[in-house]
């Protein structure tokens, strides 16, 4: 009985430690099981408390993709091959990336992403010389994420 009672306890300091982490922004699933066992919590526990949160509905890595690049669009204008890095690392799979993808990603979305992004670095660069506004452009660009083909776009539109 007094393990039994432990379990209980852990279990519910670990649910307890999940919805915590859970009000400050959504997490992937693997988010969130590596910072409970960051805490130390037993496996077991860590199974039992996502499944109940995945059953509750507060964690569901295609809902967390979708939202966290178009996110990433609207507040950063990140481009994405840099939201694509992004999902990866918080232990998003390539096929819901992908589909994340698509649905933030219209057919000109991107572009004119880059270009918006753009426009907002040039008025910060009124003194450069053409050469040095391209460079430095493109380096902006592709630290935002997006392709050497959008670039080139971009560039070819600001000359």
């Amino acid at each position: 009985m007094p393990n039994e009672e432990l379990n209980e306890k852990a279990l519910m300091r670990a649910r307890n430690a999940a919805y915590r982490l859970l009000t400050y922004r959504p997490r992937s699933r693997f988010e969130l099981t590596t910072k409970l066992q960051e805490k130390d919590f037993d496996g077991a526990v860590v199974e039992a408390v996502l499944a109940d949160m995945k059953r509750l509905g507060y964690i569901n890595d295609r809902q967390f993709a979708e939202q966290w690049a178009s996110g990433r669009v609207r507040l950063r204008g990140f481009g994405r091959r840099r939201i694509e890095q992004e999902l990866r690392t918080k232990g998003i799979d390539r096929d819901v990336i992908a589909e994340a993808l698509g649905q933030v990603f219209g057919v000109d979305t991107e572009t004119e992403t880059a270009y918006k992004e753009a426009e907002k670095k040039l008025n910060l660069m009124k003194t450069a010389d053409r050469e040095t506004k391209r460079r430095r452009l493109a380096g902006f660009l592709e630290r935002k994420g997006f392709s050497y083909s959008i670039i080139r776009v971009v560039l070819q539109g600001i000359d």
